[in-house]
């Protein structure tokens, strides 16, 4: 049944493509090619329906009607059921964890420096503690970043 109603459903599919091929558009006068409506107009009189338009009603309801036809019948005959996936049906994939980080601990916050009023003095040592170098980094000076409160005169000419 299911390919009988397939073979019948092709038949009209390619049957209403030609005949809506076939039919000629609204516009298809000497006028029409120029942007120009003519004659005919959006409420205006309608002419007596052709052959090919009935064909067309005709060929899209029958159209319809095997579409709905060939989708419950595919359905009752098992080939797909209702909210079933194509993922249903393929194997299963094995699924492996993904492989934990190491816990890194947390950064150790910097210790809160004494404010000092004179150069730092840096010590570089060994893992045995033995001292190699000691050198002095003297600290910037504070500077007032003000802008002055009016701008200086310009020279005189």
């Amino acid at each position: 049944m299911i390919i009988l109603l397939t073979i019948v459903h092709v038949i009209v599919c390619l049957f209403l493509v030609i005949v809506v091929l076939l039919q000629s558009g609204k516009a298809a006068d000497l006028a029409g090619a120029f942007g120009g409506m003519g004659s005919q107009t959006a409420f205006g009189p309608r002419g007596a329906a052709t052959v090919l338009s009935k064909a067309t009603t005709i060929a899209a309801g029958l159209f319809m009607v095997t579409s709905l036809s060939l989708s419950v019948l595919y359905t009752r005959a098992g080939g797909g059921s209702v909210g079933s996936s194509v993922l249903d049906s393929a194997p299963a994939a094995t699924q492996t964890q993904p492989k934990s980080a190491p816990a890194t601990p947390a950064p150790a916050s910097a210790p809160a420096q004494p404010e000092t009023k004179g150069p730092i003095k840096m010590e570089i040592q060994t893992e045995d503690g033995k001292t190699v170098s000691t050198q002095e980094i003297p600290l910037p000076q504070k500077t007032d970043t003000k802008a002055p409160a009016t701008a200086p005169a310009a020279p005189k000419k």
